[in-house]
């Protein structure tokens, strides 16, 4: 089983319309497919022609759970076609965030839910929320392959490095590691700057870009408006040639399967091959920063980057084998690390403990 994020934190790329159409490609292809909405908005939901009142159960009563008990995706998947099957959202999805934040491992809640399926399915594909919070993490941390829609356009590239940052943060916590690729969507051939942000994303992606190219085309927009694939609105229009082509594509790469995640705490200062990975979690925070004797206790000198919507704050730093002492400085307070219980007792009190051996 293949599990692909499609993910974009800009809005207006092709994002679900990328999700809904090659999922139901895909199963033109006698693949079993299941498509997993993680979008609040539920775009991919409505655009496979589910109404919210239709269904009773969504996303985010797994990712919560319900008072009676524990849920079973099986309980709430839809069947949209033969061999195309979808996990629904709604807004009550938007809910789920903040109680999430306050669960240990809550960025492994999606991977929990989709492994009893792995057996189920060739591909799950999951349509990630507009922006980088705790939903789109838990999408990262349960896929074995992403794909990143970009339209073709002055600002197309905007945002792609923030992203790219943050699946390598992923990736530091996983054993296996995420293959991205991007995809060239709402491409118009006509224009010059179709073609020149083309070959940006081609350097910017180092080759990782996919041969097919999704061109614009209004009958995927019509397809997503009368809440159909384009197999079932438009299968003679070239939007249903470029999905399918791409459908294609990914059938003829050569893939790791999914493998159980290690499940590490997202929050522990982590020994990596490029360094030490400090995180804090205090989502009220204006500023976080870094105080150690590798730094000379200076307060200013290794600043905290707010992972945004997960109330997470990180830093990787490059340190050699050893023995460190260290405090964070959080809005201007001194605090040892809550999830490090390693400590050096000092004259001045006692610093949070970190050895590489």
């Amino acid at each position: 089983m293949r599990a692909i994020a499609v993910i974009n934190q800009k809005g207006g790329c092709g994002k679900t319309t990328t999700a809904i159409n090659l999922a139901a490609c895909l199963a033109y292809q006698k693949k079993k497919v299941l498509l997993a909405d993680m979008d609040p908005q539920a775009h991919a939901t409505l655009g496979l022609g589910c109404a919210p009142g239709e269904y009773s159960r969504s996303m985010y009563d797994l990712l919560i759970g319900r008072d009676e008990g524990v849920i079973s995706a099986r309980d709430v998947i839809l069947e949209v076609s033969p061999g195309l099957h979808l996990l629904p959202s709604d807004v009550m999805l938007s809910a789920a965030e903040p109680i999430l934040l306050q669960r240990d491992y809550r960025e492994y809640c999606l991977a929990d839910i989709l492994s009893p399926l792995a057996a189920s399915y060739d591909f799950i594909l999951i349509d990630c929320p507009p922006n980088i919070g705790i939903l789109t993490f838990n999408a990262l941390f349960a896929c074995t392959e992403a794909i990143i829609p970009i339209e073709s356009g002055l600002f197309a590239l905007q945002g792609l490095s923030k992203l790219l940052e943050t699946i390598d943060l992923v990736n530091i916590k996983r054993s296996q590691k995420i293959t991205v690729n991007a995809l060239a969507t709402l491409f118009d051939r006509r224009t010059r700057i179709a073609h020149e942000s083309l070959e940006e994303m081609r350097k910017i992606m180092g080759g990782n870009v996919l041969a097919t190219v999704i061109n614009q085309n209004v009958k995927l927009k019509e397809a997503v408006g009368h809440g159909k694939s384009i197999i079932s609105y438009a299968a003679d229009s070239s939007g249903f040639r470029d999905y399918l082509s791409l459908a294609k594509e990914l059938l003829k790469m050569k893939v790791a399967k999914l493998q159980k995640t290690q499940r590490i705490e997202m929050r522990n200062p982590t020994v990596t091959d490029n360094g030490v990975l400090f995180s804090y979690y205090a989502p009220d925070a204006t500023s976080v920063s870094l105080a150690a004797d590798f730094n000379e206790w200076k307060q200013d000198h290794t600043p905290l980057k707010n992972i945004e919507g997960t109330g997470v704050w990180q830093k990787l730093v490059p340190l050699e084998k050893g023995r460190y002492e260290y405090k964070f400085f959080v809005d201007g307070r001194w605090v040892n690390d809550p999830d490090n219980p390693n400590r050096a007792v000092t004259e001045f009190g006692e610093n949070s403990l970190l050895e590489i051996n």
